[in-house]
């Protein structure tokens, strides 16, 4: 089965808890590479001639699901109302 008739055969309530597990690791990346570019000019003593980074959505994203994979499995470990 692939992930588009998988997502088809989820209920209402599935596909808004996944959408919200979604958003929370969304939020949780954002978070972090925050906290990274912060540490980074702390490093560098907010110099002038730093490199100045940025939240890109490409990173979000990617940090979002490696973050929504975890938590899914570790919230499937403990409950069994996760689709």
């Amino acid at each position: 089965m692939n992930i588009g008739h998988w997502l088809k055969e989820l209920s209402t309530i599935d596909q808004i808890i996944l959408v919200m597990l979604f958003g929370f690791s969304i939020y949780l990346s954002k978070i972090t590479i925050e906290a990274i570019i912060e540490y980074y000019d702390t490093k560098k003593n907010h110099s002038e001639f730093r490199v100045k980074y940025r939240v890109t959505p490409a990173g979000l994203l990617i940090l979002g699901f490696i973050y929504c994979f975890i938590l899914y499995h570790f919230l499937n470990a403990i409950f069994d109302f996760l689709p």
